[in-house]
């Protein structure tokens, strides 16, 4: 579902998520959205001066590949419904790196 937050949350957060896809975790229905290929590349080169090991960067990317809620894993997350979206509006809605995103 690509929407964008229309109950409460700060109007900069709504125009950054609208559009977006909106992904829900399925086990705890904290909402995340699915990272764009742009925003994943300009972390990669943020992180670039911090010359990271490979188990460091898998460290680092793994966070975004779970909930922050309850690290359940992306693969057991759902497009978000509008009964999550309306929950997410009290809540700050994080991103996620979703392989078919």
């Amino acid at each position: 579902m690509r929407t964008e937050l229309s109950n409460g949350g700060a109007r900069r957060a709504a125009q950054v998520l609208r559009g977006r896809r909106m992904l829900a975790c399925a086990v705890c229905g904290w909402v995340h959205y699915a990272m764009t290929p742009e925003e994943k590349a300009d972390g990669d080169r943020a992180l670039a001066r911090y010359r990271l090991s490979v188990a460091e960067r898998l460290t680092y990317e793994s966070a975004f590949r779970q909930c922050l809620r309850c690290e359940a894993p992306v693969s057991e997350f759902r497009e978000a419904r509008e009964s999550d979206l309306a929950r997410a509006a009290s809540h700050l809605v994080t991103p996620v790196l979703a392989d078919d995103a």
